[in-house]
C-alpha cells in the first residue's frame, strides 16, 4: 500500500468529516453511522474507523467509493500522479546544493499540505465581488457545489457565476432570500457582518448550516467573504442534551 495515497486519503477524508459533522467524530460513532450505509455488505470495525482517522490504513475500492460518495471527498485529489519533482532522489554523498534542493522542496511539500489542508478543513467558503460575482471559491466549497443538485453540479456556485442572483432567484426559499439580503446589506455597509442558521434538507436527510457574511479590506479593495459551516452534529448534540437534562 502506498503511503502516498494513505496520507492524501487521510487529508481529504478528515475534511469530509469536519464538513459532514462539524467535526473530527469519534470513532465509534463514525462506524455506527458508515455500516448503516454500507448495508447489506461486510461491516467495518472501530478499530477500522480508528485506522482511517488517524491514517494507517486505506479502505478497500467498495468503501472508498462509498466514502467519495457520502462525504463528497475529491477523488482526484486522493489520486493525484506525483511527478518526478515530487520524488526527489536521496544519494548518499549529498553536496551543499543538493542539500539546499532538498530542503527546499520539502519547504514547498510543507506548504502545499498546508495550502490542502486550509482549502479542505476550513468552512465552505466564497469570495464575492460587488456585484455578487464569486471570484473565488475553496475547494470544500467546490466539492460541495458539484454534489448538490439544485445548484447544477456546481454549474450555478462556482467562479463567475452571480451568486447574489442566484440566492434572488431562488423563490422558494426562505434561506436563500435572507442571505441576499444579508449580502446586500453587508456590500452597502463593509463594517456590517451577519450570521443565521438554517436548513438545507436534501430527499435522503436533513442538514442544518451556519452561514457567515462579511467584508475584507485590502490596499482600497474590498471583496466579500461567505462561508457556510455545516452544524448539524451539533444541532443533534444538543438536542440530545436538552431531552437528557429535561428527563
Amino acid at each position: 500500500m502506498s503511503q502516498y495515497l494513505v496520507d492524501r486519503f487521510n487529508l481529504v477524508f478528515k475534511a469530509g468529516l469536519i464538513n459532514r459533522f462539524g467535526r473530527i467524530p469519534t470513532a465509534e460513532k463514525f462506524t455506527i453511522e458508515f455500516n448503516f450505509r454500507n448495508a447489506p455488505l461486510a461491516p467495518i470495525t472501530r478499530e477500522t474507523a480508528r485506522q482511517w482517522i488517524i491514517g494507517q490504513s486505506l479502505p478497500n475500492p467498495v468503501r472508498l467509493r462509498l466514502l467519495i460518495n457520502w462525504l463528497e471527498l475529491d477523488a482526484s485529489f486522493i489520486f493525484e500522479t506525483r511527478t518526478l519533482a515530487d520524488s526527489p532522489s536521496i544519494v548518499d554523498n549529498k553536496t551543499a546544493e543538493d542539500i539546499r534542493h532538498l530542503e527546499s522542496y520539502l519547504l514547498q511539500k510543507q506548504e502545499r499540505l498546508g495550502q490542502a489542508a486550509i482549502n479542505f478543513a476550513s468552512p465552505l467558503t466564497c469570495i464575492l465581488n460587488k456585484e455578487g460575482v464569486i471570484i473565488l471559491v475553496n475547494i470544500a466549497w467546490r466539492a460541495s457545489a458539484q454534489n448538490y443538485p439544485k445548484l447544477k453540479h456546481g454549474e450555478l456556485a462556482c467562479e463567475g457565476i452571480n451568486y447574489l442572483a442566484v440566492c434572488e432567484n431562488a423563490k422558494q426559499s426562505d434561506s436563500a432570500s435572507k442571505i441576499a439580503q444579508f449580502i446586500r446589506d453587508v456590500v452597502q455597509d463593509n463594517t456590517k457582518s451577519f450570521g443565521a442558521k438554517y436548513p438545507c434538507h436534501s430527499e435522503k436527510e436533513k442538514r442544518w448550516f451556519e452561514v457567515k457574511i462579511s467584508a475584507y479590506e485590502f490596499r482600497g479593495e474590498v471583496c466579500y467573504i461567505v462561508t457556510h459551516m455545516p452544524i448539524t452534529e451539533l444541532l443533534f448534540d444538543l438536542d440530545n442534551k436538552s431531552v437528557r437534562l429535561n428527563s
